[in-house]
């Protein structure tokens, strides 16, 4: 499998931002926080972090001045097309080194887990989740 490379790393935050930017799922920060489940301050420093790249670009919504259209420049469609191909790679040597049967379980639960974040009836974790509110 050959090496990503997008110009150094990339959150999972930043990934899903970058990912929804180039699918062209949603155009808007919020958009983007509802369908992967993350909270807005993760996906709105995720916005900076790759418009600090350069990567991303906002333009206000002319219909409703609250929001920004987030839209990738050449250099964020250019990392985008990586990670979709390192994404391929990694799929395509996945589905050679674990059988057929288990494929398909793991298919089968990673859907139920995006139906159930769809739905509302699972969230990410907060860091407050996570140590217990302290």
């Amino acid at each position: 499998m050959r090496q990503c490379d997008v110009g150094g790393e990339v959150s999972w935050t930043e990934w899903q931002v970058l990912w929804s930017l180039g699918e062209g799922l949603h155009g808007t920060a919020k958009a983007i926080s509802g369908h992967a489940g993350l909270t807005k301050t993760k996906v709105s420093r995720a916005v900076k972090a790759l418009e600090d790249r350069r990567w991303l670009g906002r333009q206000r919504d002319t219909v409703d001045r609250r929001f920004e259209i987030l839209s990738l420049t050449d250099s964020g469609q250019a990392a985008y097309t990586e990670l979709k191909r390192c994404a391929a790679d990694y799929q395509h040597w996945l589905e050679g080194a674990v059988d057929l049967p288990y494929l398909k379980a793991l298919d089968d639960g990673l859907s139920g887990i995006e139906d159930a974040m769809a739905t509302g009836h699972l969230r990410m974790p907060s860091p407050a989740d996570e140590d217990g509110g302290q």
